[in-house]
């Protein structure tokens, strides 16, 4: 019977066991780092992907989120309408936009509207989506911006969800158009540059930008194709039907409707929710 020789193994010195352990003891570390690194990069798509999901599930900011439906009923106030019960409003409108200041029409002063904060703040309290606008007479890029920066100021601390809207419009004195505004004689060109500052500056806060004024306004005084389309169009005529024919967000379709809560006559309007996801 054959006889089978075992090899030995060959006896490890202390120094090489620590050599080996330390090479294996790197390859952990290296292994630990690599999963780490592999772990945290997982991580970070999930948690990419759930801020997107979230994202995507808020209102954007182009988007009247807080309105439901296809068309939602609601009025514009400022100081003329004195004190308004908010809680009687918020049961039957469904937005509304408030006036935080205005630029006069002579000497071309800025001044807050007197009922702002308390508009603000009680339609947030008893859940009426707000706007807000500007009554501008700005015959300037500057000073639109101006208008702007004054509106933003305004607002801060408060819930703005629907756009800030530059008022742009010539007052009547006598059944004729008067004011610094149409006085300044600027051109379609000039009056388009001087509503886009407006915007800019509001787009570049965050918010929304919007244009109130005249199917007038929009058809004779504007280059409406310059205005980008992230705006949101606001027209104002009371007819059967809008004049203007090109496309619009809200429809200011009374200046002597009612409303519960507020006395006397209220500017009333549709906007149309649909018109915009569809744009």
């Amino acid at each position: 019977m054959a006889t089978t020789t075992k090899k030995r193994k060959k006896p490890t010195s202390s120094a090489t066991r620590k050599k080996a352990k330390k090479k294996n003891g790197g390859k952990k570390n290296s292994k630990t780092v690599i999963t780490l690194i592999l772990c945290a990069a997982i991580l970070s798509i999930i948690a990419a992907g759930v801020f997107i999901i979230t994202q995507g599930s808020k209102p954007a900011k182009n988007n009247p989120a807080p309105l439901k439906g296809e068309v939602a009923w609601g009025i514009d106030v400022s100081n003329h309408n004195g004190k308004i019960n908010w809680k009687k409003v918020s049961e039957k409108a469904e937005f509304t936009f408030i006036r935080v200041g205005a630029r006069g029409y002579s000497q071309g002063e800025i001044y807050p509207d007197t009922t702002y904060k308390y508009n603000l703040k009680h339609a947030e309290k008893y859940g009426v989506p707000a706007g807000v606008y500007f009554y501008s007479q700005a015959t300037s890029e500057k000073e639109a911006q101006e208008e702007a920066a004054f509106a933003l100021k305004a607002i801060k601390g408060y819930s703005v969800s629907l756009p800030v809207v530059i008022d742009f419009e010539y007052p009547t004195v006598n059944g004729s158009h008067a004011g610094r505004l149409f006085n300044a004689g600027l051109t379609k060109k000039e009056r388009t540059a001087v509503i886009n500052a407006f915007c800019d500056r509001v787009r570049k806060a965050g918010y929304t930008p919007g244009i109130y004024a005249s199917s007038y306004i929009y058809r004779t005084e504007l280059n409406m194709k310059d205005i980008p389309d992230d705006v949101f169009i606001w027209v104002a005529d009371y007819n059967k039907e809008v004049t203007y024919t090109g496309y619009y967000d809200i429809w200011q379709y009374s200046e002597t409707g009612s409303c519960s809560g507020i006395k006397g006559n209220v500017d009333t309007n549709h906007f149309y929710i649909k018109n915009r996801k569809s744009k």
